[in-house]
């Protein structure tokens, strides 16, 4: 019989390996990554161990117990209800064990017995340091266990014992805390039973959350503040904690030669202030190089003609074979085996792309990455931490916009986000790859390249406007560490890539081949639902509509129907725009169909097709134009609704604005030049009436007025 056992909490510092604990006890795979803010909510799974039921909680890494993020607010919330039946285990790494502890120490105050888990245990012994970790276990009475000692097993025995209790931390009867507990009522103290030393110190130290929860009076806050007022007592509590751990730990450390850890002489050409960003170039262009124009290009060639061979051509034989109806080898050789199938011969791309970023995330290049473009960010109103999101939008903008969470800042949290979607995704790829390389060959890998820096530049430009009125930036904030560089753990990396591929193919399979065979049913019937190929003048019912809407697309060039459906079918998902072109333009399905597909938009015979400049407006306006649903719910979760609307519109009206100056310039007469003229006035008028709208609905105040009603709510 199973029984139910405990919770299992894991709490610790970002980036001690906290998500990789928890994959290893649960078998998940959840993503880890080499940067502050990876996790960003709680996660939980049940396990059974010996018979036993045990939850385990994956919590957001913090630094302490003071809430300076979100992901950080979430964990304290938690903790301030951890019952007895739930065990704290605190991930800490051997490397970075003074740092760590900090958050042990803090847990303690809160009346928390925790489990120590050491984790990189090995690392440092090729350092030359070493660690007594029975003796540290001893001098703070807790468990302790290191990481090449974990079993599952020995786990659970550990949250069975509950005969050790942390000792009573020697500073702690230097602190007032009797004093600022005596004015607190019954009421006001009851949430934080067996907690109430750390409700003390977090008054002492000013912790605004934790004051705001406590509704104090007039009269209280008066008594409080003559208290807090007699010394600096954050600087006094962190100097007591960090002497503290200090004493411990020279009782337990032994270093054979002096080390300094985070400093690595590869720092001095990574980080510097010259070569940092053509560091950073160089390796965005190899990585774009390999994975759309040499290898990336010849895999997917290569998987195109196996899908082909082996289930194309063999389903098409059978139909003919069998005297099938016209529209259903249609249906077949169209919409599921050409519109979904060639999608999926972008594969080797995808996978190519999340293998990249995947190095880049696990070599601790991420974190340095986020440094070098701090201030560079910050000029634009982002954070350095905006860094990670713009490179994780490349992969999947949905789950870019998740790490946003880890900036402090609203404002800049917010502008990270909406700038998300004009960064190039890999579900994107195809679009570029099909008409890029139909028009410029071998040099579309430059046009790609060019896409890419559009997004980003677009993306920064947005973020400095609305910096400027609309959403300030609060006070810089910037804490990051830099961890060791260490060569890529392939198994995390084999997981990143089949969690990808596993989406890309589920969403191939359901969302995008439900569409594709919507689109084709659309294109190939009237709305008589009369089959078009054997009929001499029906309409079908997708070019009819999108005729009847072509005309606002025809400054811009893209006014031929069927570009028009494909914009709109892209908006649930941007892989679904070559896949419906494909279907529009009657494509069977035979060997090299990526490159037949190209060669139908330079085919004036086609339903579709290009000019050279039509093409690049083509591109262009699929970069920018508008998110995807999944990325438009992500973003209601996370922003607002408000905002994502916004945001939409922003991005149609920048990629409409953008693409019709290209395209006019392009064409050259008087009128559209006066169009533009008007239109960039319109456009900037658009922006300031927009600034100011927003800015009487923020009730968000930088300053700090004596005679403002608003700051004196």
């Amino acid at each position: 019989m199973t029984k139910k056992g405990n919770k299992l909490i894991l709490i610790g510092n970002p980036n001690v390996g906290k998500t990789t604990l928890f994959n290893y006890l649960t078998n998940s795979f959840e993503h880890t990554g080499n940067w502050h803010g990876v996790t960003v909510d709680e996660k939980e799974k049940d396990i059974l161990i010996e018979n036993n039921l045990v939850t385990i909680v994956d919590l957001p890494g913090l630094y302490s117990l003071s809430s300076y993020s979100f992901e950080e607010q979430v964990a304290i919330d938690y903790l301030l209800k951890q019952s007895e039946r739930e065990s704290i285990i605190n991930v800490c790494d051997a490397n970075l064990l003074e740092r760590n502890l900090y958050l042990t120490l803090q847990l303690i105050e809160m009346g928390i017995n925790p489990i120590l888990f050491i984790n990189f245990d090995k690392e440092i012994k090729k350092k030359g340091i070493e660690y007594n970790y029975r003796k540290l276990s001893d001098l703070l009475n807790i468990n302790l266990l290191t990481n090449s000692g974990m079993t599952k097993y020995k786990l659970i025995d550990l949250m069975k014992d509950k005969n050790k209790k942390a000792i009573k931390l020697s500073y702690i009867n230097k602190l007032p805390l009797n004093d600022i507990l005596d004015i607190l009522t019954r009421s006001q103290k009851e949430n934080f039973y067996g907690k109430e030393n750390f409700l003390a110190i977090k008054i002492l130290e000013k912790d605004e959350n934790i004051i705001e929860k406590l509704k104090l009076t007039s009269y209280q806050k008066s008594k409080i503040k003559n208290i807090i007022d007699k010394e600096d007592y954050q600087t006094k509590i962190a100097k007591f904690r960090y002497e503290f751990i200090s004493e411990i730990l020279s009782l337990c450390k032994k270093e054979k030669k002096e080390n300094v850890y985070g400093k690595f002489f590869i720092d001095k050409v990574i980080l510097n202030k010259f070569l940092c960003l053509p560091i950073f170039l160089l390796i965005l262009t190899s990585i774009f190089f390999i994975t759309f124009s040499s290898l990336g290009d010849l895999l997917s060639q290569s998987l195109k003609t196996l899908i082909d061979v082996v289930i194309g051509n063999p389903i098409n034989n059978l139909l003919i074979k069998i005297n099938a109806p016209a529209w259903i080898i249609g249906l077949f050789s169209n919409a599921l085996i050409g519109g979904v199938g060639g999608l999926f011969s972008f594969i080797p791309q995808v996978v190519l792309l999340f293998l990249f970023l995947s190095f880049l995330e696990e070599s601790g290049y991420m974190s340095r990455l986020a440094f070098c473009f701090e201030d560079l960010f910050y000029k634009f109103g982002l954070s350095g931490k905006s860094i990670f999101t713009v490179i994780m939008s490349f992969g999947c903008t949905t789950t870019a916009i998740l790490t946003s969470r880890n900036i402090e800042d609203k404002n800049t949290k917010i502008k990270t986000a909406l700038i998300s979607p004009y960064m190039s995704c890999s579900a994107k790829l195809p679009v570029y790859a099909v008409i890029g390389g139909a028009f410029f060959g071998k040099g579309n890998i430059f046009i790609i390249i060019s896409l890419y820096i559009i997004g980003v530049i677009v993306g920064l430009l947005l973020s400095k406007a609305l910096s400027r009125k609309i959403l300030q930036s609060g006070e810089r904030s910037f804490i990051l560490e830099f961890p060791p560089y260490r060569f890529p753990n392939l198994k995390k990396i084999i997981i990143v890539i089949v969690q990808n591929i596993k989406s890309f193919i589920i969403k191939i399979t359901t969302i995008l081949l439900s569409f594709s065979v919507i689109v084709w049913i659309f294109q190939n019937f009237s709305f008589k639902f009369e089959y078009i190929p054997t009929s001499q003048s029906a309409v079908s019912m997708l070019e009819f509509t999108c005729e009847k809407l072509s005309f606002i697309f025809r400054p811009i060039g893209l006014d031929n129907w069927g570009i028009v459906a494909s914009l709109f079918v892209g908006i649930v998902a941007k892989e679904m725009i070559v896949g419906t072109m494909a279907i529009i333009n009657k494509l069977p399905n035979t060997n090299n169909f990526t490159d037949r597909l190209g060669e139908s938009f330079i085919t004036s015979g086609f339903v579709i097709n290009f000019s050279p400049i039509t093409a690049i407006i083509m591109m262009i306006f699929s970069l920018l134009y508008m998110p995807c649903i999944s990325t438009i719910a992500v973003m209601k979760k996370e922003i607002g609704i408000r905002w994502t609307i916004i945001s939409c519109l922003l991005q149609f009206i920048i990629a409409y604005f953008i693409c019709f100056v290209i395209y006019n310039f392009y064409i050259g007469n008087i009128i559209s030049k006066i169009l533009i003229s008007l239109s960039t006035l319109f456009f900037i008028v658009f922006i300031f009436y927009l600034s100011n709208k927003l800015t009487k609905k923020n009730n968000l105040c930088n300053f700090n007025c004596k005679n403002c009603k608003k700051c004196s709510l």
